[in-house]
């Protein structure tokens, strides 16, 4: 069964986030990051100063209502329409970008030759990007911007002009107020200031010109009706006095009692009349303006309609809530669907209530109507003429009834006319300026507070992905707890890199041996003990007595590790002995000087004896074994039987066998010979052994628990520290426990 890798089951604290290894990554990668973020931010501080600035002026527009409401609303219907769009606050910002508006400020101001808005101008530069991704927006967008109707009938120079200026226009209302703020940029100061100055006085114009030509409309009307009603009081009155003179009928200063009860009953019918005549006019108005299909909201009745002005003002009061809850939700948010059954509910009764005003005009006139016809009824049988002496009389009256109603019925539209044609020559304001545009004096764009902000937060983005993508890029293992989750196993113990050369002091002594000898209570001694402890504290019950060291790849240490607990177990008086089984690279033969001598190969290959085969070190106490001579069948003489004799004789006369064997990686011996060992130590050299090699070449290695632990060699303690707080074996805090 090879070697399996097992994980321990996560925890709790896997899944939390663990601030000490972001802050040990930042703190690694700080240098990175701040280069970076430097570099970004003196790019984007370069880019401010060299991008165009550009100047925003601001004019405010008050939509005022108060100021129209002196003259009374009972004149026409225009002043319900003005409402309903000073209201809707969506439908004046559309005016005032609206191409007809804005080709009144194009021309007014020559923008046409103007360099900026001209038709000279340039086109979309780098920096008008840069504007566009800063918020602003970018003058000379024309594809981006709808052509609307009539535009195909405006020259293209004006046109392109005009698109420039939507460009650089933007419009938007403050808060829930009736205030609309206009914006202009422009690269030139006072040009933005004049520009948005301009668009407001535009705005102002056309608000009072579609006023006038809607009291025009009205008067117009009027006027027709009024030559229609002098022709009718003309031909009345000229009736009364043609049958005056036909008839020969003069008026008399003295009357009878009969008489003057019936004067007084006559004078009530024509006031009846007069009534009905009016009541007539009214019905008539409406029934033209319904069968004209007007809007019979600008009948007089229905403006001075309480209820409807209640109504109006509901509507305008639920439109502007719709407005807020569209563009605060969006189209199918519950709340905006009930506020637009309320608006229809609230439509739906303002049409109800026209349609009883003009039912009630109706039912006024045929009451008016009846009630004449019962007074002329009254005034024929109080007057008693009966008889055809009293038929001229009873003709006269009826003409001069007629000529009195239509005489009341003229001078009450000749009123109106009067009224409304002084209406069209105010100056009544819907929308006045509050705040005219002035030249900025500071350049909205480019904001360098906004570049630097931006520039270091794309810097610390950049920066930190950098320093992750190199994080991720580190092959290797850089600390014990890395080791231990990814490959299961524990990490007996952290080695530090040390220069054995300093040891050194006579021509073919050993490097490592007179290291720990010379420096027993150095950081490195120190580890080696620990690893040798930990090694035997794998099974307790049986601690291993053949100890196989290998690795996953060459250069990881293995070989050094396997001299330093040989001799560390030599020094605390055990019978100790080192096999080289590296029969490929045998670099404890080499370092022993023993080459040249019969080993291991000649023993398995039975051409030699046992004897004279160990051979002992007088320093350090070591009983060596070589590799011996070169053969060309690794595996097969390792994992021969006599191999398996040779390790059950070794183990019956020593302490502790230790097996210096190859890597696991390139080649199969380790794998073979981890049968005959107790235990299997594996080396893995800091931060250089890829990961997943490691996992590979451990899953290689058969038996079931057979790797006692894993050795983290070769540490570098200048690098350590930049690890984390894991990476204890290179805190300051130890050294003192150290020498040498």
């Amino acid at each position: 069964m090879h070697g399996q890798i097992t994980r321990a089951p996560a925890s709790e604290d896997d899944d939390r986030i663990d601030l000490h290894q972001i802050m040990d990554f930042l703190v690694r990668r700080r240098l990175l990051i701040g280069f970076i973020a430097v570099m970004t931010m003196a790019l984007a501080l370069g880019s401010a100063f060299l991008l165009t600035p550009r100047y925003t002026s601001t004019a405010e527009i008050l939509l005022d209502q108060a100021s129209r409401s002196a003259l009374g609303t009972e004149l026409s219907g225009m002043d319900a329409n003005s409402m309903a769009a000073a209201a809707n606050i969506e439908n004046q910002i559309s005016i005032i970008e609206s191409l007809n508006l804005l080709r009144r400020v194009v021309e007014k101001e020559g923008l046409v030759n103007d360099p900026e808005f001209g038709t000279q101008a340039s086109g979309r530069s780098w920096s008008t990007a840069f504007w566009s991704l800063f918020g602003g927006t970018p003058a000379t967008v024309e594809e981006k911007l709808p052509a609307g109707p009539g535009a195909s009938s405006i020259p293209d120079d004006i046109r392109a002009s005009i698109y420039r200026l939507r460009g650089a226009l933007h419009v938007e209302r403050v808060g829930r107020s009736y205030i609309l703020q206009i914006s202009v940029t422009s690269t030139d100061r006072d040009r933005a200031a004049r520009l948005a100055n301009a668009v407001a006085d535009a705005f102002i114009v056309d608000q009072l010109e579609t006023r006038f030509d809607a009291a025009r409309r009205a008067s117009d009307w009027l006027n027709d009706r009024l030559q229609r009603l002098r022709d009718a009081l003309r031909r009345s009155e000229e009736a009364v006095s043609q049958f005056r003179t036909e008839h020969n009928l003069v008026s008399v200063g003295t009357r009878s009692l009969n008489e003057q009860q019936l004067s007084e009953v006559s004078a009530e019918l024509v006031q009846v009349e007069t009534e009905a005549a009016e009541k007539q006019a009214k019905y008539e108005q409406a029934k033209k303006i319904l069968d004209d299909g007007g809007n019979l909201a600008t009948l007089p009745d229905v403006i001075r309609s309480g209820v409807v002005t209640n109504l109006r003002s509901r509507h305008a009061e639920v439109t502007g809530r719709e407005a807020d809850l569209v563009t605060r939700y969006g189209e199918r948010h519950p709340m905006v669907v009930n506020v637009r059954a309320e608006r229809r509910e609230v439509e739906r009764q303002i049409s109800a209530e026209i349609n009883r005003i003009v039912a009630n005009l109706e039912n006024d006139y045929d009451v008016a109507r009846t009630r004449a016809a019962a007074m002329a009824a009254n005034v024929a049988a109080a007057s008693g003429q009966n008889t055809s002496d009293n038929a001229l009389a009873v003709k006269l009256r009826e003409l001069e009834r007629d000529a009195s109603a239509n005489r009341t019925l003229y001078e009450t539209f000749l009123g109106q006319s009067k009224v409304t044609s002084e209406q069209s020559e105010l100056d009544i304001r819907d929308a006045r300026i509050i705040t005219p545009a002035f030249p900025s004096g500071a350049p909205s764009f480019p904001k360098k507070s906004l570049f630097l902000a931006a520039g270091t937060a794309l810097g610390l983005v950049l920066g930190i992905g950098l320093a992750a993508l190199l994080d991720m890029l580190n092959a290797g293992f850089s600390s014990p707890r890395q080791l231990e989750e990814a490959t299961g196993l524990p990490v007996l113990a952290s080695v530090e890199w040390a220069d054995f050369t300093e040891g050194e002091k006579t021509k073919g002594a050993i490097p490592i041996l007179d290291f720990l000898t010379a420096k027993p209570l150095s950081r490195f001694s120190e580890s080696i003990r620990s690893l040798r402890a930990g090694v035997q504290m794998s099974d307790v019950d049986n601690p291993p007595r053949v100890v196989e060291v290998t690795s996953a790849s060459p250069s990881e240490g293995k070989t050094s590790i396997a001299l330093a607990i040989a001799a560390s177990a030599a020094s605390s008086g055990k019978r100790v002995v080192l096999i080289d089984c590296d029969l490929r690279r045998p670099s404890i033969t080499q370092q022993f000087g023993l080459d040249e001598k019969p080993g291991l190969v000649e023993w398995l290959a039975q051409a030699v004896s046992s004897e004279g085969l160990l051979h002992r070190h007088s320093a350090s106490g070591i009983y060596v074994l070589g590799a011996g001579a070169k053969t060309q069948n690794p595996p097969d003489l390792l994992g021969s039987a006599r191999m398996q004799h040779l390790i059950e004789q070794l183990r019956q006369n020593f302490d502790l066998v230790v097996m210096d064997a190859p890597p696991v990686g390139p080649v199969v011996d380790a794998a073979i010979l981890a049968p005959v060992a107790d235990k299997v130590l594996f080396v893995v050299r800091w931060n250089t052994t890829a990961r997943e090699f490691v996992r590979h070449s451990i899953e290689r290695i058969p038996g079931d628990r057979k790797i006692c632990g894993i050795v983290l060699n070769m540490i570098d303690l200048r690098g350590a520290p930049k690890y984390g707080r894991y990476s204890y074996h290179s805190s300051a805090y130890y050294k003192k426990y150290y020498v040498g």
